[in-house]
């Protein structure tokens, strides 16, 4: 079955993105239960706002979803980090993945958006859409930003999502 794939980052202690992949046929209902969490007012979820009671309601939200969350790390946030994190994300969904969308980050996105383009042309995926988007408007996006935090924290945290989570090399 193609799949999904919803990328963040932390930039808490260098560069981490987490590459949250979700089989098509679960986006809707995945979606549908992570925007079941907003308070009145909220327009997305984001786990450097939120209490730790709600961050353990999230997890637990996200780890009923069975993810599979791929981690890359660069030891530095800088573009040349940013771009191996990127490539090594189309690198791991070439041929799986119908689709990848990034939270769009605004001081980056050009680059991104260039990195992303020769990815896809060194992997010869052309059948893999992909979008910078505002987190707004998917709420997959916030289940990489929720491991991605809780991994970065480590402790706990690290261990509420461990068990869905791999490191994958650059």
């Amino acid at each position: 079955m193609p799949i999904h794939v919803f990328v963040d980052e932390t930039k808490s202690r260098g560069l981490l993105m987490a590459a949250a992949r979700c089989p098509a046929g679960d986006v809707a209902v995945n979606r549908k239960s992570l925007r079941a969490l907003l308070l009145p007012g909220q327009e997305r979820l984001h786990f450097n706002h939120e209490t730790d009671a709600r961050r353990k309601q999230i997890l637990g939200v996200v780890a009923e979803s069975h993810p599979v969350v791929d981690l890359y790390r660069a030891d530095r946030d800088t573009l040349a980090g940013r771009t191996r994190c990127l490539q090594a994300i189309v690198r791991d969904v070439a041929g799986t993945a119908e689709r990848l969308v990034i939270e769009r980050e605004e001081s980056s996105y050009d680059h991104d958006r260039r990195t992303l383009h020769a990815a896809v042309l060194q992997r010869r995926c052309y059948d893999l859409s992909w979008a910078l988007i505002a987190p707004k408007l998917d709420p997959l996006l916030w289940m990489p930003d929720a491991v991605a935090w809780a991994w970065a924290r480590g402790g706990l945290w690290r261990q509420r999502v461990a068990q869905f989570c791999e490191e994958r090399e650059l």
